[in-house]
């Protein structure tokens, strides 16, 4: 009964998302299906806790019927819009059936491929069903916030330790990071209330729901692109069985998964709707984008990684070149004289109180203290980023892809073309962000001992792979184009 239960915390949020997404998508787009059950089911994931966060503002008890009743109104509103728009509609042109589209021996691989994803799927599950909430983190900073929410059927405020202690904790609970947002203890809280008890284990089902949702959306929209059967399929896989990817989810419980599938499908939907313009695109890049914030402290950096890739949209290439090298000298300027002036400031003019509050070493950037955030080249911390990527089975082959395929790209002409542009303006800024967290601020010492490095590498990895793919994809291109012109000439 418990189980049946826990697929129906499940299947709420992704019927949510992927009914009203289903709106929006053509039905002659290609991989329709992936492309929609699998961005639904991911938005839906991410719906859910604000949904109750609403519930919580308006007063209302967070139960499993207040905030199952919300989401199958909003379902059965999608099935009467669906049914009164497919009456109007007229027929449209199906695309081919995937088996007509590839060869037997593409084939044959391809399902292969997938049934080595779907067996790393089922023994990720079976992880998750046979362990208890284990992580420090999980357990220390998220899940804390998920057993007083669950408990209290509402969203209770947590503060800092001093302010607990001072207010004697009437009314407040505290823990090791308070300012956590809480999406991802929310996701707990609703599987536990469908529940009807605390579990440990089935509340961390969303992470395998996750990757599955990400895996799905990946090969969606890279088929949604023009990209093969099988070239899709092999990127999926390789995604989708990346060790440190698969611990986060079969160790449930830190949010860096959720992070990471948000960002990457924001990225995917963004480069989608530049080249197409499609609207339903756009929407979900837009959403994904700003759900990156409300996930954890970093995505706001991930989502301000937009402000260079839309610059290269908006402007000429040139000119947002050149003002994308001046924001990050500003940038890097204001890293190095801030703290300082805001120590001066605190000297020499106690008067001016809200200046002294802007530029005060307390001021906090993505939920990090400027006093914590040391200037300074970390060399250990460069060293810990080399083994990381380079060294430690983490990532399989996305370092040596990254290392082979971009040096290509960008000698063989036609390959990195003006339609991936504002992608890689938007991974080049993240990945400058990652570099500069982890070797010119005290966050070094997380890239030496291996920690921070690797949960933030699993924000951005998702997004690098979908590069891989599309530059792999244009590479095999050109060079399809090039032996078909030489076979004409001979």
């Amino acid at each position: 009964m418990d189980f049946l239960l826990a697929m129906l915390a499940l299947a709420l949020p992704t019927l949510l998302g992927g009914l009203w997404l289903r709106l929006f998508v053509p039905a002659s787009s290609v991989a329709r299906a992936p492309l929609v059950w699998g961005n639904g089911a991911l938005l839906g994931l991410l719906l859910v806790p604000q949904l109750m966060r609403g519930l919580d503002a308006f007063g209302i008890a967070l139960t499993a019927l207040s905030i199952g009743s919300l989401i199958a109104t909003l379902i059965a509103l999608a099935l009467v819009t669906q049914f009164i728009g497919s009456r109007r509609a007229q027929s449209v042109p199906v695309p081919r059936s995937y088996a007509a589209t590839i060869p037997a021996s593409h084939r044959a691989l391809f399902i292969f491929l997938l049934s080595l994803v779907v067996l790393r799927v089922t023994t990720l599950g079976l992880e998750i069903l046979w362990r208890p909430l284990f992580p420090w983190d999980a357990t220390m900073h998220w899940a804390t916030k998920t057993r007083v929410w669950f408990e209290y059927n509402s969203i209770a405020t947590f503060v800092s330790t001093d302010a607990w202690l001072e207010m004697g904790g009437a009314g407040v609970f505290t823990d090791f990071q308070p300012h956590y947002p809480a999406a991802v203890p929310l996701l707990q809280v609703w599987m536990n209330l469908v529940l009807g008890r605390w579990d440990e284990s089935l509340m961390n089902l969303p992470w395998l729901l996750c990757l599955i949702a990400l895996g799905s959306a990946f090969y969606g929209q890279q088929r949604a692109l023009g990209i093969g059967q099988l070239i899709a399929m092999t990127f999926t896989y390789l995604l989708l069985s990346m060790p440190l990817l698969n611990i986060h989810v079969a160790l449930a419980g830190y949010a860096d998964l959720f992070l990471g599938a948000a960002y990457c499908a924001s990225l995917m939907a963004f480069h989608n709707w530049f080249n197409t313009r499609q609207r339903w695109q756009g929407l979900l890049a837009l959403f994904f984008a700003l759900s990156c914030p409300l996930i954890k402290d970093e995505g706001l950096v991930w989502l301000l990684t937009y402000v260079p890739a839309l610059m290269f949209i908006l402007m000429p290439r040139g000119e947002a070149l050149r003002l994308c090298v001046l924001f990050s000298l500003l940038l890097c300027l204001l890293w190095l004289v801030l703290p300082g002036l805001g120590i001066a400031l605190q000297f020499t003019s106690k008067g001016t109180t809200t200046l002294w509050t802007l530029l005060s070493p307390d001021m906090e950037i993505a939920g990090q203290r400027l006093d914590r955030l040391a200037v300074g080249f970390h060399t250990r911390g460069l060293r810990g980023m080399v083994e990381s990527v380079w060294l430690h089975d983490n990532w399989h082959l996305l370092g040596y892809l990254l290392l082979a395929i971009i040096p290509l790209g960008l000698l063989m002409p036609g390959t990195m073309t003006r339609s991936s542009l504002p992608l890689r303006a938007a991974l080049s800024a993240a990945v400058m962000a990652f570099l500069f967290l982890f070797l010119l601020t005290g966050f070094g010492e997380a890239a030496a001992d291996y920690t921070g490095v690797g949960r933030l590498s699993i924000q951005l990895a998702p997004g690098l792979l979908y590069l891989c793919a599309l530059l792999c994809h244009e590479l095999f291109d050109k060079n399809r184009l090039q032996v078909e012109t030489l076979a004409q000439k001979l």
